[in-house]
C-alpha cells in the first residue's frame, strides 16, 4: 500500500491484519531456512511472495521484518490478542534476525513493491496502487464492514 510499513498496516482491515502478521512470520521463516540459518519447512518457497523477498539468495530479511513488526504493532494497538507462545516466537525471531544482521546474509535494503493477484504480476511503486484497488474491491464485496484506519471514497 505505502512505502512506510505503519502507513501499510494501517491500511489493512483488522482480519486482513491478524493474517498478515501470521503469514510474515512464515515467509522470514522459510527464507531464514533456505539460506541456511533456521531449520524449518521450506515447502512454500515456490510460492510468488517468498520468491520475491528471497530475491535469488539475497533476501530483503530486515525490512521483510519491519513490516512484520509494525503489522504486529498496529495488530496489538488496534486490541488484537496473541498467544503467548505466538508472542515467544515473534520474539525469538528477531532476536534471531538481529544475531545475524552483520553476517551479510540478506539486503539491509527496502523491499521493492511487488504485486501478485492470480495472472497479474507488478513491481515498482505501481503496486502500491493495485494493492490498494485490490482491497478495496475487496471490502466492497466483503460482508462485514473493514475495521482499519482508512475510508473508502
Amino acid at each position: 500500500m505505502s512505502p512506510d510499513h505503519d502507513i501499510s498496516a494501517r491500511y489493512l482491515d483488522n482480519r486482513r491484519l491478524s493474517k498478515q502478521v501470521l503469514e510474515l512470520y512464515q515467509i522470514l521463516r522459510v527464507n531464514l531456512s533456505l539460506i541456511g540459518v533456521l531449520d524449518t519447512n521450506t515447502r512454500y518457497r515456490h510460492h510468488p511472495i517468498v520468491k520475491h523477498i528471497y530475491n535469488e539468495g539475497r533476501p530483503y530479511i530486515t525490512d521483510t521484518f519491519r513490516l512484520l513488526d509494525a503489522c504486529d504493532k498496529e495488530h496489538q494497538r488496534r486490541g488484537g490478542k496473541r498467544s503467548p507462545a505466538f508472542r515467544e516466537d515473534l520474539d525469538a525471531l528477531k532476536r534471531l534476525i538481529e544475531h545475524h544482521a552483520g553476517d551479510g546474509l540478506w539486503h539491509d535494503d527496502p523491499l521493492p513493491p511487488h504485486y501478485v493477484y492470480g495472472d497479474v504480476r507488478i513491481e515498482g511503486v505501481a503496486a502500491y496502487r493495485a494493492y490498494i484497488e485490490l482491497l478495496n474491491a475487496k471490502w466492497l464485496a466483503d460482508t462485514i464492514a473493514p475495521r482499519c484506519g482508512m475510508h473508502i471514497k
